[in-house]
């Protein structure tokens, strides 16, 4: 089992006041810290660590319900599409996962890391990359 899960992003994303926003860079420099799932099957099972299908039937039917005790995975990947070469990633430290009003899933994340090299083989950051990030801190 992994020990992080990948969110997906589009480049830019259409905002309501009709600017095009770069999702990826936003969260780069800690101006987005929230990420919002559908509260569908498919992203409760890779972000919950819940067996018992009546008990996340349960879970889902309330709004506002803090599920940060259920999260399946500590660590975040985001990614822009579904990408096939070594391209730049942000990894961060999920805080909180909270299912609002809108039956979304909230995805709270801080410690946001840009990651350019990747050793593919091993599925972790090269061990210069992470010299370089203990450097910064």
């Amino acid at each position: 089992m992994s020990d992080r899960i990948i969110f997906n992003l589009k480049r830019c994303w259409l905002m309501d006041n009709g600017k095009l926003v770069d999702l990826y860079e936003e969260i780069k420099s800690g101006r987005k810290t929230i990420e919002y799932r559908d509260a569908i099957p498919f992203w409760s099972s890779r972000l919950l660590n819940v067996k018992d299908k009546i008990l996340l039937t349960m879970m889902l039917r309330y709004s506002s319900a803090n599920l940060t005790a259920y999260l399946k995975h500590h660590r975040a990947w985001f990614v822009v599409g579904y990408p096939k070469g070594n391209l730049p990633r942000l990894e961060a430290n999920i805080t909180k996962l909270v299912l609002n009003d809108a039956k979304q899933f909230e995805v709270s994340f801080t410690n946001v890391k840009e990651v350019t090299e990747f050793d593919f083989m091993y599925g972790k950051p090269t061990q210069q990359v992470l010299k370089e990030i203990g450097d910064k801190e």
